[in-house]
């Protein structure tokens, strides 16, 4: 790790030690909003740690446990339920996830949204999309897909594409055993690869009722000059993926390029992301076939020259309110 890698990660990994104590010393004393606040600043602290490239595996592990527990901690103290749970993969293989309960006032059944991350991010990170999606009423599950959060680090579970087919049959599977769960009422909604992760679902699976996709990434129609090295090879790149090298990883998730959907869709995109062109993802939206919608982020990155406009600044930059429009339209899709 260099100086200044070192640096980032030292103080950050400060702050949180502080939070936690503050977020202890709250729940000792029964000051449960204190509690919840403060371990989610920790929670962000182990994040921004989590997010760069940091020396060895073992330790972006050890981070990602820090950062996975700060989380559950935070979230006992919602007055809704986030249930962690594992569903069944193949084998003695399960898939780590969390089903976060909107209020009991919504009822004993509710509709019930899968939201994926992306490859390198993990169930904690989509807290941001869920929980606005609980304020209007709707369950949402949040799985560490293959080669993502807990799945990887802990049961290491490698991203390929029988792997990834296979959560997308598996998920609704579960939800259908569900009493609280409306299974006529399961949608499916991902940020970035999480994005073509949803997208593929709802081609090969008629059961989920309604599609969104935030600045989704179809790995296979990236140009290899716009991303970072370490999205394509090295140590974290090989441990995401088990060793599969590219091109062999690439050609493996063509699967994300096959199929088309038919329920309804809305489609988020950034005109000047330069990893998934506006172009290559309008394809998303032109084959769709059921009901569609699209919202196209005309705004350009506040931090960006021609050298560093990147997919995350534009996603990142307008997340913070396209995630409640969204929101109200799954909501719409489901309620009225």
């Amino acid at each position: 790790m260099n100086s200044l890698q070192q640096a980032w990660s030292d103080e950050w990994e400060k702050k949180a030690v502080r939070y936690i104590s503050i977020a202890e010393e709250a729940s000792k004393n029964n000051n449960f909003i204190t509690a919840r606040e403060l371990y989610f600043f920790a929670t962000q602290c182990y994040y921004s740690i989590f997010l760069i490239n940091l020396p060895t595996i073992d330790e972006k592990k050890r981070i990602y446990i820090k950062y996975a527990s700060c989380y559950r901690k935070s979230t006992q103290y919602y007055s809704s339920n986030v249930e962690k749970l594992y569903i069944h993969l193949d084998q003695d293989r399960y898939l780590p996830c969390y089903l976060h309960h909107p209020d009991k006032s919504f009822g004993k059944q509710t509709p019930c949204v899968i939201v994926y991350a992306g490859l390198g991010s993990c169930k904690e990170e989509m807290h941001m999309l869920a929980r606005p999606l609980v304020e209007r009423g709707i369950s949402v599950l949040v799985p560490d897909m293959p080669g993502s959060g807990e799945a990887l680090f802990l049961k290491d579970i490698k991203c390929c594409a029988d792997d990834l087919n296979t959560a997308f049959k598996k998920i609704p599977d579960f939800l259908e055993t569900r009493d609280d769960i409306r299974s006529d009422m399961i949608g499916t909604y991902g940020l970035c690869m999480g994005g073509g992760y949803a997208y593929r679902a709802a081609s090969i699976d008629p059961r989920y009722s309604l599609c969104v996709t935030f600045f989704a990434l179809r790995i296979t129609q990236v140009s290899p000059g716009t991303t970072p090295q370490w999205m394509k090879q090295g140590d974290w790149f090989n441990y995401q993926t088990g060793n599969v090298k590219n091109p062999g990883f690439s050609n493996e998730m063509k699967i994300l390029e096959e199929g088309n959907i038919k329920c309804p869709f809305l489609f988020i995109h950034g005109e000047h992301d330069n990893w998934m062109t506006l172009e290559s993802a309008m394809h998303l939206f032109e084959n769709a076939e059921g009901p569609k919608e699209k919202i196209i982020i005309e705004d350009e990155p506040v931090f960006s020259t021609e050298q560093f406009v990147t997919h995350t600044m534009p996603v990142g930059e307008q997340l913070h309110w396209i995630k409640n429009v969204a929101a109200d339209w799954v909501k719409r899709y489901f309620h009225d």
